[in-house]
């Protein structure tokens, strides 16, 4: 590995924050307020902010979008908390052009994210990084890729591959042990209580579900998971995650999560882009009773 991606390896440590962008009423980005949380989610603490092909409602952004994002975060971030830049399902050319788009801009890594046809077929997906691997020096990410585990164990061997992201909770784990001798960051995509049983195989990351509005919350629970303090963080996740997944089932998550960061003042509104509707007031009002029981009463930061 080079001594670039094994710095970023062994900073991908803790929460990963997948960063929700606020859309303008036109489905335009409103890049001030994204710039303003990012900036408060560096002075809380947040150890990595992420591009997330869901959360970051990728289908939604234009390449000059995911452009102009890249630059904004990066500037923002300027080290205070680790910043995974994403791709968009790119053909390997233009994902050759964002890598050095990425690097010069300051983002400290970027997450690959292919086509589910290309994901699924071994050969295909380890020949897009024979083709991008030497567009730039800057650390990769992988996105799931993991079955069979082989071919991210694979991967996780190559200089300028850090880490992966990964949704299916036992690839996650075998991925996890599979890895262990490797400079490289298995991080856990969604759930804190799939993170205490692979931080015991050797992960140092998860993707959270709380984080966006309560990043306090994940970093507490990181510290007890990190001493091993194992009793005190299921505690957590019996206290917060599981009435805030439960509380919320049935709601679109997107509109969940954006209307709970919208609730704390954080974004001026919790809009998705056009063409999706606005979202119902009935998930406004199951949202705020589920936050208020959950994590007490609402304290507005007011960006």
């Amino acid at each position: 590995m080079s001594e670039r991606s094994k710095r970023v390896a062994e900073r991908i440590k803790g929460p990963v924050v997948p960063l929700n962008i606020c859309f303008n009423e036109d489905g335009s980005v409103d890049f001030p307020s994204v710039v303003k949380y990012v900036d408060w989610m560096c002075s809380s603490g947040v150890p990595v902010i992420s591009m997330a092909s869901g959360s970051s409602e990728f289908a939604s952004l234009s390449d000059e979008d995911v452009w102009r994002l890249t630059s904004a975060i990066a500037e923002v971030t300027a080290g205070r908390s680790v910043y995974i830049a994403g791709t968009g399902r790119w053909k390997t050319s233009k994902c050759r052009e964002f890598l050095v788009h990425a690097d010069s801009a300051g983002a400290d890594a970027v997450r690959i994210q292919v086509d589910p046809a290309i994901r699924d077929a071994p050969d295909a997906y380890i020949g897009y990084f024979d083709l991008i691997g030497d567009a730039s020096g800057i650390p990769l990410v992988l996105e799931d890729g993991a079955p069979p585990v082989s071919m991210g164990a694979e991967l996780a061997k190559r200089p300028n591959v850090a880490g992966a992201m990964i949704h299916d909770n036992q690839a996650y784990l075998d991925l996890t042990i599979a890895t262990t001798n490797e400079d490289f960051s298995t991080i856990c995509a969604g759930r804190m209580r799939y993170m205490i049983y692979a931080h015991q195989a050797g992960s140092p990351a998860y993707q959270c579900g709380i984080a966006p509005f309560r990043p306090d919350l994940a970093n507490e629970f990181y510290d007890l998971v990190d001493s091993r303090r194992y009793d005190d963080a299921w505690q957590m996740v019996f206290r917060y995650e599981d009435p805030w997944f439960e509380g919320v089932q049935g709601v679109d998550w997107i509109h969940a999560i954006k209307t709970a960061i919208h609730l704390r003042g954080l974004y001026p509104s919790n809009r998705r882009c056009p063409p999706w509707p606005a979202v119902p007031p009935e998930t406004v009002a199951t949202v705020r009773q589920v936050v208020e029981e959950v994590f007490g009463p609402i304290e507005e930061v007011g960006l």
